[in-house]
Order: C-alpha cells, then structure tokens, then sequence
C-alpha cells in the first residue's frame, strides 16, 4: 500500500521492537493488509523482500526511519468495571525514531516513573504497549511539534483515554508549512481513526466535547502568549522560594476580556505549563498550585483533564470550588469538622480562578466568611483571576463599590489601551476587606487584558450588534455578514447566522436539525442546544407537582389571536411529549420542554459512553431539555437557540428588564448592605445566553413588543 507523494504513513508495531526490520514488517504487513504471523513477527523483512518492495514503498519507510516522525505509545486497553476500553497512552515527536524508543526504554525509566511502568509492564508481557509511528513527506521540526501538540489536544478529550504522558506544549507559531496543518493532521487523525476508532474517534465527536474545549493544549494567539509570558515571569521567583513568608503581601493578577476573548484558554494553558514546568531543578520541587471553578460541571471538566495528564490522581486534588480549597487550607472550629476560616493553615504558591467574577461577596449556606477572594488572597502568594464584571449574575456576587474602586483604579472595569493588550500594567499595593467589617488585607494588584474575540465567529459589525444586544444598549438593523474568504476565493468562515423564528416550536425544531448533523466544516454545525432566561419556575431537587411528569418546564402556548404567552393553554395537562409523540394536533400551539437536568438519564443512552461524565450539553438526551445559564456559563454551542422571556422587553425605542417577570431570586434580592442590583444581573444573564454559539444565534422573544423589533431589525 504505497501512499500518495503527500499522504502520511502510519506503522503500528510492539513497542520496544525498534530495530530497521521492525519497521520494515510492520511496513509489510500495512502493505499487505495482513500478516503472516509467524514469518513477519519472527523473522522480520528479508533482504529478498526489501529488494522487491517499490521505490515509492521505500520512500514510505524512509519517511519513517530517516525523517521526523511523530509517534503515540499505547496501552493494550484494559476494561473498566464497566467493561469499556480504557489506555494509557504517551505522545511524542522525534528526529530519529528507532534511538528515541530505545532511550524511552532504556534511560527514560530511571528517571521517570510513567516510563518505569511503561518499560516494567513490558518487561512482563512484550505486547502490553504499542507504538503508531507517523511519517509524513512535509514534516519539518515545527510540523511535527504541532502535529503532536494537537494530538495531545485531541487524545486529552477522548472518553477512553485515561493517562495521557507528554509534560509540553508545543504549538508553534507561523513557519514553511504551518499553512498545511490543519489538512495534514486531519489524514493522520482519519488514518489513525481507521486503524483504532475507539482510541482516535472521529473529529466531529471529538469538537464537541467539553474536554476539547477546556484542554490546556490550544495554540495561544499572540495576545495570549503575551500575557502567558507576562504572568510566568511573576512567578518565577516563587521557584527559587517555595516556603515563602507568611509576612509577604499576596500578588493578584486580573485577567480581563468579554466574552469569548480566551481568557479560560490561556489559564487552561497556564495551568499545565505551571504544574509540568515550573519545577526547581536542585530539589524538584514543583510549585503548589491550584484551579478553582466556580461550576459545579467545569469542575468536572477540569478534574478529568489534571487526571487524565497526571496532573493528579483523583477529583478534587488541585481542581475544586472555591469554598473546598478556603476549607482545606483553614483549621477547625474546636472537635466539629466545620471550618474556621480566621485560622488559616498553609499557603499555596499560586491559585488560578477562573470566572472570578462568579465568586461570593456574602456568606451562603455552604459558606461562612464574607468574601470568597478575600479569604483565598489569605492563603496564596500569587492569585491570577480571570474577570468578566458583564457575566455577575447573583446579588451575592456583586461587589462593594469601595473594593471595587481599589482593584480596579482609573476606569481599569471599562477602559483600557488596546496597545497594552496582553501586558501585565504595572503593580499597585491596595487594602481590602475594612468595606465589608474584614481585617485590611494588603495586596499588590496587576491587570492584563485581552483584547481578541475568539468565540463568535462573526464580522466586527455583527459582533457589535450582539454587543449592544446584550448590553442593553439598543437594537438596530443587523449588518449583513458575507463571511471570509483566503487568496483563492476559499470559503474560511461562513456568514454568522442570527434568524429571529415567529414560534419557540420552529426555533427547537431547527436546533434540534443543526444538532443532527456533522460538527466538522467552516459552517460549524453540531453541538447546539436550546437555552432561556429564568423566566419560569425550576426548584432544584423538588418535583413540580402541576407537571404529569414531575419537570419544571418552558411553556408556552399561542392564544387564540396567535400570540405566544406564558404557561400552557387552560386544560392542557400533557406536560412535555417529546416530538415524536405528539402527534399533529396543536403541537404547533404549544411549547413545553423540561429545564435542565429534568429528564431521566436512563431513559437515554448513549451506547458505552459514560453519560456522567459528560457536560449538560454534551449528554445527547439535553437536545430534549432547556439550558440556563448554570449549565451553560463557561460553555460553547455551535448554534444557540435562546428563548428570551418576559424579563427582557422593548419599551419606548429601550430594551427593559422587568425583575418582576423572572424567577430568578438569586439575580432579584436586593442585598442588605449594597442594595438592588437587579437589572444589571438580568442583563448579565442575557449577555452570557446571546454569546455561547460560535457559528449562530437563533432567537424567540416572549415580549410582543421585542419580538417585533427583532423581526424588524433582523428581517
């Protein structure tokens, strides 16, 4: 099977067979399409046969042998107590493949523990490990560094892959052949799916998981990588001084954007590299460093990517919420396993936050101090918290002026230079905590922006309109959006769509077609997902006792002069009935779907994947399910179809938020000591709904009055 000048070659043989005729063979039996067992695996090619083969089939193997290759070592799956495949795998790319695989083998496992099982397990069975070794005839240095960076990226995110070795980013930047990347790497990972699809599952699959998008292996803009470089150098003292001293004032770096802007990306990013590089080389002592999630379902995301990357070996070690690592580094209150936060126990070297702006500025039920960034500041010597002011959506996370107007001086909340992007501004030592009736707590605070929309793959102009949209700012006539084209007149970004639909029903029904088909391609299409705003009733944990099948529903249903209002229509009991059952009679006049997490996860599964461990929006049943900005917050769609309620109108030419149509109490309380901050949160919440599709935003508003102006804006 000879391959095309620029196709890639892919041999898979035992790992520890690294001699020139074990390549040869596994050539063979690649060519052939089948081995002779015992000739191939005992004797290997002979001279007879090497002299027979082609010169484009010795071509194939120098390719291999003679050029740099990227390779992936594998376990021969073990089961699971669920029975499903599970590997270990290791990626790496090499100038010379038969030397690198002797040295992993013969070298690497004194002085590394995961080549030391690699090479034991070997040891007691020859066919334990495996090795696809991949040739290509463009690859230089740069390509095969990122061809091995995106098979990080890709294999972090597959569902069987639970270990996965490597200690590196490599994305490069632009060089010879980086234009043939993205076509190159995709025939390696169709190669590779063909021999092994449960190892290397197709690529749409892949793209829309949770995993893909949270993985620390994304090739970094310029902005980014400045800011990475920017932060790394802060911390490079903390290397040489991992004790610290208690009498150090804590740095706290904010990493600002809107929306989009990869603010999670790069502390995905900077995260691993911390945790695998920062290291003192005299003792090897790492830093003791830690992610904190705000949501509940990102936490998950995150524990699965530090495990699977060996960053940790169970949930919750250096990936939790806020309050468990407040807790974890506080005494306890007498013989009661109840924290104290005022007897802070130990610091860590630094603590990444992301969506700080979803921290607690009050106690709750779980938690018993004042502020959560407060009491974290305590017992860090460095916090980089990334701050979207725009994506607070709870009283409890609003923030006292007066702290405010400390950690962000001179408008840093709303203004900033374009040319500083990426830079860290300059450190300014502040007090916080006497606001709130806390000890002053000094702390040296730095700033950086990002500046580069990453998420909505939209024109400048389309992305301004969604702004002012969700900003509250007004709406005007959509600007047409024509897409971009490369030199050749290629097609490389599809015109972002926003349709405004004149029924919930029509809206589900073109989410639920977007969903259905392939999510590879510049159109975008797949992962999508119907989302509201908290204008109906949802009591988490509780059943709805109005429902026939107990679920806090969206309903909807259109009046006898064909508007659409609030509930079901009198006598309408049904409840949710899935598309499929409802039959032709009224389904047009009415809409009802569960909120999230309503349905029954038995009632729909997915084959062997594991549904739980899956994001809302990755569980193939939620399609069926109406997201909220607890599910969603954090998350990208391909196409989002938000159903706008009656929290959000059009009044006298000004969009209105009416706190008296949302059931979101949490958005609504007024707070004792700061006051109402209703509006602002209502308006946040649609913000964080109108900006999770990438590709689209299909929309249905309640309000007559909006639906009309969205009609007319968007006609």
């Amino acid at each position: 099977m000879s391959t095309a000048d620029d196709d890639p070659v892919i041999l898979n043989l035992p790992y520890g067979k690294h001699e020139f005729r074990d390549f040869a063979t596994a050539y063979m039996i690649l060519n052939r399409g089948e081995a002779d067992s015992e000739s191939d695996a005992g004797h290997g090619m002979t001279y007879l046969e090497w002299e027979l083969l082609s010169f484009s089939q010795k071509s194939d193997l120098k390719y291999v042998i003679d050029y740099p290759t990227v390779y992936v070592v594998y376990s021969d799956g073990s089961r699971r107590r669920t029975g499903e495949v599970e590997y270990t795998a290791y990626v790496g790319e090499t100038n010379d493949i038969m030397r690198r695989t002797g040295e992993h083998l013969e070298s690497d496992p004194s002085s590394r523990e995961d080549w030391k099982a690699i090479a034991d397990a070997i040891a007691k069975d020859a066919s334990s490990f495996h090795q696809y070794v991949i040739g290509h005839p463009l690859f230089n240095k740069s390509l095969t560094l990122d061809v091995e960076n995106r098979l990080m990226h890709y294999m972090s995110s597959v569902e069987a892959v639970a270990k996965l070795g490597n200690r590196r980013t490599n994305a490069q930047g632009d060089y010879y052949t980086s234009d043939k990347l993205d076509r190159v790497f995709s025939e390696i990972w169709l190669g590779l799916h063909k021999q092994d699809p449960t190892l290397f599952p197709a690529e749409e699959i892949i793209r829309d998981s949770a995993l893909f998008k949270a993985s620390p292996f994304h090739r970094l803009s310029p902005g980014q990588v400045a800011a990475e470089d920017a932060i790394l150098k802060q911390l490079e003292p903390l290397v040489a001084d991992t004790g610290g001293n208690e009498t150090d004032v804590p740095k706290l770096i904010f990493v600002q954007g809107v929306a989009g802007t990869g603010k999670t990306v790069l502390l995905s990013h900077l995260f691993y590299r911390i945790a695998t590089e920062m290291v003192d080389r005299d003792d090897k002592a790492a830093l003791k460093s830690y992610l904190l999630v705000n949501h509940k379902e990102q936490v998950h995301v995150y524990n699965q990517i530090a495990i699977k990357l060996g960053l940790q070996k169970n949930d919750d070690e250096i990936v939790m919420l806020p309050t468990q690592f407040i807790n974890r580094f506080s005494g306890k209150q007498g013989e009661t396993n109840k924290a104290d936060l005022e007897n802070v126990i130990g610091t860590a070297d630094v603590v990444l936050i992301d969506e700080a702006h979803l921290l607690m500025t009050q106690g709750n039920q779980g938690y018993s101090g004042k502020n959560h960034l407060y009491d974290i500041l305590r017992r860090a010597r460095v916090v980089v918290a990334v701050f979207d002011p725009n994506q607070i959506l709870q009283a409890g996370q609003q923030w006292h002026p007066e702290t405010l107007a400390k950690l962000f001086p001179n408008d840093q909340l709303t203004r900033h230079d374009r040319k500083t992007a990426g830079m860290i501004d300059g450190f300014s030592t502040v007090e916080i905590g006497a606001a709130q009736g806390l000890r002053p707590l000094a702390v040296d605070v730095a700033h950086i922006h990002l500046e580069r929309q990453f998420r909505i793959a939209a024109s400048d102009a389309v992305m301004k309109w969604v702004d002012d949209f969700a900003a509250g700012r007004g709406l005007s006539k959509l600007p047409k959006d024509d897409g971009d084209r490369d030199r050749d007149g290629n097609l490389i970004r599809a015109p972002y769509q926003i349709k405004v639909f004149d029924s919930p029903v029509d809206l589900y029904r073109a989410i639920r077609k977007k969903a259905e088909e392939r999510a590879d391609g510049c159109n975008g299409v797949g992962l999508s997902r119907i989302l509201a705003t908290y204008d109906w009733r949802y009591v988490e944990k509780t059943k709805n006792d109005a429902d026939p099948n107990g679920c806090w529903t969206v309903s909807l249903h259109r009046d006898a002069d064909g508007t659409w209002v609030m509930g079901s229509a009198d006598g309408d009991h049904r409840g949710y009935v899935p598309e499929s059952e409802s039959g032709a009679e009224g389904r047009e006049d009415r809409f009802c779907m569960p909120w999230n997490y309503q349905l029954p996860k038995a009632a729909f599964g997915r084959g062997s994947k594991s549904i739980k461990d899956l994001a809302w929006a990755e569980k193939p049943y939620t399609i069926n399910e109406v997201g909220s900005t607890f599910t969603i917050q954090g998350f990208d769609l391909n196409f989002a179809g938000v159903i706008i309620g009656p929290s959000v109108k059009y009044r006298d030419g000004r969009i209105v938020f009416d706190k008296s149509a949302s059931h979101s109490r949490q958005a609504t309380n007024k707070r004792r000591d700061l006051g109402d901050f209703s509006e602002s949160n209502l308006r946040n919440q649609l913000n964080v709904l109108l900006k999770r599709g990438v590709h689209g935003l299909y929309l249905f508003a309640v309000d007559p009055e909006l639906q009309r102006k969205l009609k007319e804006c968007c006609g």
